[in-house]
């Protein structure tokens, strides 16, 4: 029986052995010391809510419209929803609410019990991806290649391609399907627990290569599955609270390779990569909060897990070590201390201590690298096979916050705070980081109809030396050990590790100037600036605006607009490098990506309740440069859509109603890298795909019926 089937079994276990902890509250409950009914509540009793039921029809196929929805195909589709609830005198409830059964966007959650005693959920969900339409890929597992392939090498012509090229869309479909219940024995004393599977397959792109040169993409197929499941006992009195839970997390892989061939060789020859390994993890935690006195509280929690994978190497002939398998080993713990108190009047203090540690306790083994002909090539003298070894890569963090807010006249509030964030790592170029950030905050209420906020932080980050050791280098070049990636440039930085300078500032303010109007801006803008950095990340910029506004022309027609501003800026300098021909390259680059939104939506009583209607237009646009200094710039990338949404509801009696909606989407995509010289490079072979263009429209109609 493999791990998957047994963890049910775990869950209903571990809440076995919990529930002694509440025998006693149990037989206080028999006793008659447990919730009891209201007498004095309204009635709500028996049946409410509504069910739906329509048609669907779609003029196009387009993956981008029914990315997430299900709604990637033409033609028609059966649909229906629903939310129905019942509530009995004596405290029995059920909740029954779907949504889109008729799609593979589907989700359906079903429970029942008795309020204030116990409850059980059935949910099964599902969520799709529809990434690529047309995605063409070649050599999917080992096959004959057609004649004449391999002409002119690997830098040559390569002919047939059309024949061997098979057409397979990048899609992934996830189902879900769960329970959970809740228990309240008695006052203040609750158990509940869940168990979740989920399976995920379809096909996904994935890169492989052969040497240096044979490089090609495929779509392959995935076949995931994932059990989540946890049991929780908590306390909650009037000032002692606590919780003791346990989760546990499996994943399955049912592929444990990826084969395929090369195309750029003659006879042909294929390869393989591991896929994602089997896994699980596993954590227990306990959270305790106490009220010290009616202004100060205290709070802390800690937790301890462990993850850990062994599923055997794919192909032990490689230089693998004898042990056949990584044997991998993580254990990880979490703590958090919390103070909150407001010692006057007007002052709140609040501060935090957390601990994080992922400690690594996977073993190093040695790995000898193959070496090819085409290896040799590129670095003359190396016959004799190196050896490498994994590794283990862990890290502590020690974050302190702290913050104080006054609350000055006319319901203004000034706040402010500083935050330490303290990283140590190891196998990695830099050790250790520290992050610094002090804030401040000011909320502003000069009149009735204008709410102002203003934020501003700075914050400051400084590294370790950078490493340069074999010990400590995150990667590992055979020729080059001691540098981590390659060559040795001790000018080059990674920007996660780089001293660095952070300036945020953030404006929002809401007012009403008229009693029929309301006005919204938010505007938040923020640089970094890297100072010892010389080769890498420079700097970066963002700002965004967002402006809108709600106008109430009268109690049956109102309207709202909205614009969003985002710009994103970056400039970092490199050293293209290699070894045979010798040469080395400086570069610059900078890199501008704006996103622009604008909506208008309408929501109009036409007929008092008889019909209502509504309305929303859209239109997004991005567009992407990239600048090399001294040299031809990358051609723009972009996209745009447009969007038009106009929904009807018709009350045929009291309790029917007949519902209709039409929806218009436009969809381009600017896109050099599946276009033009790049996508018919020799060195790649791609999926063949074309930017994503889609034109779609869809209505709807059906009838709802709602429970009184």
């Amino acid at each position: 029986m493999s791990d998957h089937k047994h963890t049910l079994l775990y869950t209903l276990i571990l809440a076995a052995l919990m529930l002694p902890i509440t025998a006693e509250a149990a037989k206080k409950s028999a006793d008659g010391d447990g919730p009891a009914a209201c007498d004095d509540c309204p009635d709500y009793s028996g049946w409410s809510g509504w069910v739906e039921g329509g048609l669907g029809v779609q003029s196009d196929d387009d993956y981008h419209f029914g990315r997430y929805t299900g709604r990637e195909s033409r033609g028609g589709t059966v649909n229906a929803a629903g939310d129905v609830r019942y509530r009995a005198k004596d405290g029995h409830y059920a909740d029954i609410k779907a949504v889109d059964l008729g799609l593979t966007s589907r989700d359906l959650q079903v429970d029942g019990g008795v309020q204030g005693k116990y409850g059980a959920a059935f949910e099964y969900d599902q969520i799709p991806n529809y990434r690529i339409q047309d995605a063409y890929t070649p050599f999917q597992g080992v096959g004959t290649l057609p004649a004449g392939w391999m002409a002119g090498g690997n830098t040559g012509a390569m002919t047939g391609l059309a024949a061997a090229l098979t057409q397979t869309p990048l899609k992934t479909q996830r189902d879900r399907t769960g329970v959970k219940f809740d228990y309240i024995p008695v006052t203040d004393w609750a158990v509940n627990g869940y168990f979740r599977h989920e399976k995920k397959d379809g096909t996904r792109d994935v890169g492989a290569g052969f040497g240096f040169g044979s490089i090609s993409v495929l779509a392959v197929p995935i076949d995931y599955q994932t059990d989540d499941f946890g049991v929780t006992v908590g306390y909650k009195g009037r000032k002692l609270q606590g919780q003791l839970a346990y989760t546990g997390s499996l994943f399955k892989n049912g592929n444990a390779a990826i084969t395929f061939a090369n195309p750029y060789s003659t006879p042909v020859a294929t390869g393989a990569i591991a896929e994602a390994p089997d896994n699980q993890s596993h954590q227990l935690s306990g959270l305790l909060g106490y009220q010290l006195s009616e202004s100060t509280r205290i709070g802390a929690n800690l937790a301890v897990g462990r993850m850990t994978q062994n599923q055997a190497f794919l192909s032990p002939a490689y230089g693998s070590p004898a042990t056949g398998s990584l044997d991998g080993r993580v254990d990880t713990t979490q703590a958090k201390v919390d103070i909150s108190s407001r010692p006057a009047l007007r002052w709140q203090l609040n501060a935090s201590y957390s601990y994080s540690n992922r400690d690594d306790k996977t073993a190093v083994h040695s790995y000898q690298d193959v070496i090819t002909d085409a290896y040799q090539s590129y670095y003359p003298g190396t016959s004799t096979p190196i050896t490498r070894g994994n590794r283990p890569y862990s890290f502590e963090q020690r974050l302190l916050r702290t913050s104080a807010a006054y609350v000055l006249p006319q319901g203004a509030n000034l706040s402010a705070g500083f935050d330490d964030n303290r990283m140590n790592r190891s196998y990695q170029p830099v050790q250790e980081t520290d992050d610094r950030t002090l804030w401040t905050k000011l909320k502003l209420h000069p009149t009735e109809s204008i709410e102002a906020t203003l934020k501003y932080s700075y914050s400051t980050r400084s590294a370790s030396a950078y490493a340069t050791s074999s010990a400590a280098a995150a990667f590992q070049n055979p020729l080059f050990p001691e540098s981590g990636v390659g060559n040795a440039n001790p000018l080059m930085t990674a920007f996660e590790y780089a001293n660095r300078r952070r300036d945020k500032v953030g404006v929002e303010v809401s007012a009403s100037p008229l009693p029929n109007l309301s006005l919204d801006l938010s505007v938040d803008y923020y640089r970094d600036d890297y100072p010892d950095t010389v080769l890498g990340l420079n700097n970066a910029k963002g700002t965004s605006v967002t402006p809108s506004a709600t106008y109430v022309f009268s109690e049956r027609l109102s309207t709202s607009l909205y614009y969003a501003y985002e710009k994103l800026d970056s400039g970092q300098a490199s050293s293209y490098w290699m070894t045979a021909p010798a040469t080395s390259t400086l570069w610059a680059e900078s890199d501008s990506n704006l996103t622009q939104t604008v909506g208008l939506s309408l929501t109009w009583k036409a007929i008092p309740k008889k019909l209502d209607l509504s309305a929303d237009v859209a239109y997004s646009d991005f567009t992407g440069k990239i600048h090399y200094v001294g040299t031809t710039d990358l051609p723009d990338l972009g996209s745009r859509m447009s969007s038009i949404g106009i929904h009807g509801t018709y009350k045929l009696k009291d309790q029917l109603s007949l519902r209709a909606g039409y929806r218009y989407e436009k969809y381009t995509q600017s896109d050099w890298a599946k276009s033009g010289a790049a996508s018919t490079l020799p060195q790649l072979l791609s999926l063949g795909t074309a930017p994503q263009n889609g034109e779609t429209s869809l209505v709807t109609v059906s009838l709802r019926y709602d429970f009184k």
